[in-house]
């Protein structure tokens, strides 16, 4: 494909590519309660509706898979690439100084929850499709855009679209991540840590405490109610403020794949909570504001490293005390190397020391793509050529993408620096972002149809 005339096509798109991206950013796909043909919520049928209907007008074959995914496709052949995107978001948190559904343009960027994770990377995926088909680009296989609903929640999405979708890729990308591209992710395990609490009859006691969102972010807020009103006569975590007779903590939101990032806001409440030595500090509070202290997974008895993906990481994303029951869930990323089988039997001298159980595990095992597999070579030479950057090397993560769902995938990027704040306040992709994304795509794609 000729360099010059890709540039000219994106350049003549550029407007239409903003309003359509504007119009997905503003649907709030939080995942939420079912609804027929929506099971998982509204806003998340909503920003389906969208590609889907973008998908139609430009001329792509595409397919609703009930509300659980859809895919968009172009090309004929007998073999077929693909890239696998999602458009459902985390929820927008607190702390924005812009509106987070609102898809606002300042400055060159645009402001909105999914901007970078991964509305950004689906539309500028669309439109690199696009481009490909209406510059006539030869294609020796076809190429298909499958778009997930749940990546941020349980990954229903794609259970349910391969119990449907017999066919595989020869190989693809998910453009979730960064530059060039990232071979091997690491394992992720949401363990669901509780234990029953004896309710207490002191004066003074913690009625309920409640902190965090989703499991794959670090809690910006928490929350605790006490029996009766108190004034602490002891200095507060940064963060805290004390109402009498509840008790508030803030913290900065990360993605759980880097908690080194946030704050917790959890831990902050139960150090806020600890000096009062209530009936519950005996049981429970002095454990997991260690182990929500631990990020590297030392205090449940469960660090380790490799050296291919570096250390293990421990998110305390999602936390509840309800007076008779208190409930942790831990994300947690463990190395490429390892075992969950290993994790648990680490795992478990902690859970007999302090009585908590099992309760659930959500695991997705590591992936791992060998960086001399063929077609790796030609996504590190169009990148190189299309960037211009001969420095940064393929890597390894904590995050996790569809890329391990299918043999053969591998995550690239989906913004650039200045871009960014995924799962924070103020995301946002500057419009040039988007662009070089579809110059990237598009190059990527038609590498990967004609090798």
């Amino acid at each position: 494909m000729e360099r010059a005339r890709l540039i000219n096509w994106i350049e003549a798109h550029t407007d239409e590519m903003i309003a359509d991206f504007q119009r997905l950013l503003r649907a709030e796909s939080v995942r939420a309660e079912p609804s027929p043909n929506a099971p998982f919520g509204r806003g998340v049928r909503d920003a389906l509706d969208i590609v889907l209907e973008l998908g139609e007008r430009f001329g792509m074959r595409t397919r609703d898979f009930d509300g659980y995914a859809g895919d968009l496709e172009i090309g004929a052949g007998s073999e077929m690439i693909a890239s696998l995107s999602h458009i459902d978001v985390v929820p927008a948190g607190k702390g924005w100084t812009k509106p987070p559904f609102e898809a606002l343009i300042e400055n060159g960027y645009i402001y909105a929850r999914g901007a970078t994770d991964d509305k950004g990377a689906t539309l500028a995926s669309i439109y690199a499709v696009r481009a490909l088909k209406e510059l006539d680009v030869p294609l020796k296989r076809r190429v298909r855009l499958i778009i997930g609903c749940d990546e941020e929640s349980r990954w229903e999405c794609m259970q349910h679209y391969l119990a449907h979708e017999p066919e595989r890729p020869v190989w693809g990308v998910s453009p979730d991540a960064g530059w060039p591209f990232i071979y091997g992710e690491k394992g992720i395990a949401n363990l669901f840590l509780q234990k029953p609490v004896q309710p207490s009859n002191a004066a003074v006691r913690l009625l309920w405490a409640r902190g965090g969102e989703r499991h794959n972010m670090v809690p910006d807020y928490a929350e605790a109610q006490l029996s009766t009103a108190l004034q602490p006569d002891y200095p507060l975590p940064e963060g805290v403020e004390w109402q009498g007779d509840r008790v508030v903590a803030r913290g900065k939101s990360a993605h759980g794949s880097h908690p080194e990032g946030g704050i917790n806001a959890v831990t902050r409440l139960l150090e806020a909570l600890q000096p009062l030595k209530l009936p519950d500090n005996v049981s429970w509070l002095d454990t997991v504001l260690a182990w929500s202290r631990s990020i590297d997974g030392t205090a449940l008895g469960i660090d380790h490293s490799d050296e291919l993906s570096g250390k293990l990481t421990s998110n305390l994303g999602v936390f509840d005390y309800d007076g008779s029951r208190v409930l942790c869930v831990f994300n947690i990323r463990y190395p490429i190397t390892w075992s969950l089988d290993a994790l648990q039997a680490r795992l478990q001298p902690t859970l007999e020391r302090t009585g908590f159980e099992l309760a659930e595990v959500r695991h997705t095992p590591p992936h791992y793509v060998p960086l001399e597999t063929p077609f790796l070579q030609t996504l590190l030479r169009i990148y190189r050529e299309e960037t211009g950057d001969l420095e940064s090397q393929p890597g390894t993560m904590g995050g996790g993408t569809y890329a391990r769902v299918m043999p053969n995938l591998v995550a690239i990027g989906a913004a650039f620096e200045g871009d960014g704040n995924a799962h924070e306040p103020d995301e946002r992709i500057a419009i040039e972002s988007l662009q070089k994304l579809v110059r990237l795509y598009a190059r990527i794609f038609e590498g990967l149809a004609n090798l």
